[in-house]
This record gives C-alpha cells, sequence and structure tokens, in this order.
C-alpha cells in the first residue's frame, strides 16, 4: 500500500488493473488494498482505482510518513547532522527527516535545539549533551507539532545558528513550500530567527509544489537531498546561489532507535 501512496504523489490516478499487473497480484486484493487505504482517509475512490486527497482535504500521519522513503531520510539526516557543530544552537521542524535528524544529533555536545515537533524534543530529552527548547502553542496532532501565536512569539526573541525544515515541495521561484497554513507559518517564525536555513527534502520533493511558501529561494542557503533528485532542478538552485548536498540512500545503515519511542521507528514495523 505504500507504494501506492509514493505512486500517487507524481500522478493523479492509478488504476485496478495496472495495479494488478505491477504486482502480480489479483484484482480482488487490489480493491481490497485501496478500500482500505480509502477507509484509512490516505486516498479518495474514483471508477476504477483511486486518486490522491485534494490539497487541503487531509494529511498523512507522523507515524505513517515516518516510515515512507526510511532510507532516504536517514542518509538526508545523517548529512545534515555533519552541518552541526558542537556548541551550536539549531532549530529543526517537525518533519519526519528532522524527526531523523535529532537521532543523529544525540551524540553532540553543548548542542541547544529549538523545535516545535513534540516527537522531536522527546527524541533528544534524554540525550546528556542537549538542550531542548519546545516553542510551544496549539498541538496539531497529525503532525505532532505546536503551532500558532505562542510559538511565534518564543521564536520572536531567540537567535540562532541553522534551521533545518522539511517541506512537501519545492518551486525555484517560490523557494520551499507546505501544505498546511499553521505549519507554514511557524516554519517562516523559524527561518526569520536563523541565521542560515537549510532544506532537508528527498528526492520526491522536487517533483511537487505545495499550497503555500515558507522561505524564499533567496533565503535558502544549502539543500541536503538525495541522488534522486533531478539533476536540471539541482542545478537551476544551484545557480542560484543554493549550495546542494546529494547523498546516495544505498549507504543509509538503519536510523538510530531513541529510547522510549522505539514505536515510531520504521524498522520496529
Amino acid at each position: 500500500m505504500q507504494e501506492v501512496l509514493r505512486m500517487l504523489k507524481t500522478r493523479d490516478a492509478v488504476h485496478v488493473a495496472e495495479l494488478s499487473k505491477a504486482f502480480a497480484v489479483s484484482e480482488v486484493t487490489v480493491r481490497n488494498d485501496l478500500s482500505q487505504l480509502a477507509q484509512r482517509g490516505l486516498v479518495a475512490r474514483v471508477r476504477g482505482g483511486v486518486r490522491p486527497l485534494e490539497r487541503g482535504q487531509s494529511e498523512l500521519g507522523f507515524d505513517f510518513r515516518l516510515r515512507l522513503e526510511v532510507e532516504r531520510k536517514v542518509a538526508i539526516a545523517r548529512a545534515a547532522a555533519a552541518m552541526v557543530e558542537e556548541g551550536e544552537a539549531v532549530a529543526l521542524d517537525s518533519s519526519t527527516t528532522a524527526y531523523y535528524l535529532a537521532l543523529e544529533l544525540r551524540t553532540k555536545k553543548e548542542l541547544v535545539v529549538v523545535t516545535n515537533g513534540l516527537l522531536i524534543a522527546a527524541a533528544l530529552a534524554d540525550a546528556p549533551g542537549i538542550s531542548v527548547l519546545v516553542t510551544g502553542g496549539m498541538l496539531r496532532l497529525h503532525a505532532m507539532s505546536l503551532v500558532g501565536d505562542l510559538g511565534a512569539d518564543a521564536l520572536r526573541t531567540t537567535r540562532i545558528n541553522k534551521g533545518f525544515l522539511g517541506a512537501r515541495g519545492l518551486s525555484l521561484d517560490l523557494g520551499l513550500m507546505d501544505l498546511n497554513p499553521d505549519e507554514v507559518r511557524i516554519k517562516r517564525e523559524i527561518a526569520d530567527v536563523c541565521e542560515r536555513v537549510v532544506g532537508i527534502v528527498d528526492g520526491t520533493k522536487w517533483h511537487r509544489t505545495a499550497l503555500l511558501p515558507f522561505v524564499g529561494t533567496d533565503d535558502v542557503h544549502a539543500i541536503v537531498t538525495d541522488t534522486s533528485a533531478p539533476s536540471a532542478a539541482v542545478e537551476a538552485w544551484t545557480e542560484r546561489g543554493v549550495e546542494i548536498v546529494c547523498v546516495d540512500p544505498a549507504d543509509a545503515a538503519p536510523p538510530v532507535a531513541a529510547p522510549g519511542l522505539r514505536r515510531f521507528s520504521a524498522y520496529s514495523r
């Protein structure tokens, strides 16, 4: 079923007959699987198949997204962690790639991490060399994130060395983009107080845009991605002065497991 969701990232619909042929299973099996996806609110049924949900209609839960593109996200997280110097203050948003980055940061010393992600904060809570500042705000269950005025007000009084932000899509004209207006607002607030803004996006995001931009292209200092990112788009962003770091997902070992949060690990299922 995860493969169906991956296919829908770049297509308007997928159909029962093609899925039956692609996966060598009966059409009855495919219909049952598609019905389960629809019942979970992950796709919409159409005649003969399914289509993606309309923008703003729904949002995949954090736990489910955490299990998508794991190898890419882990490789990106390791490369992003290498950019963090001990003694710095860094910001992580509530994205799943930021969660894997948090796991990679656990061995750092004298690090301050600012985040609006509850699971990101929990992943770092018992790391002895890290102080965690949670922004506060209203809880968004789907993302396990805190948004709203409280978080924005707290961020305005800080100055952060580097901010690592996930995105639902990219646009050379508009920058890094996301879907939910509340998440977009807090991401903007994070970006505004960071000396350097680093996008952490896997290769699937380069083929998509989203509803709202949260940081303009000229304000992005670097993007860490994987080798599946389209070369033409990478070159175009590089020409705009953005440093692009491409990593090979094949080199990624399983992610570090955070104590007490193993049920969120993609390798525990």
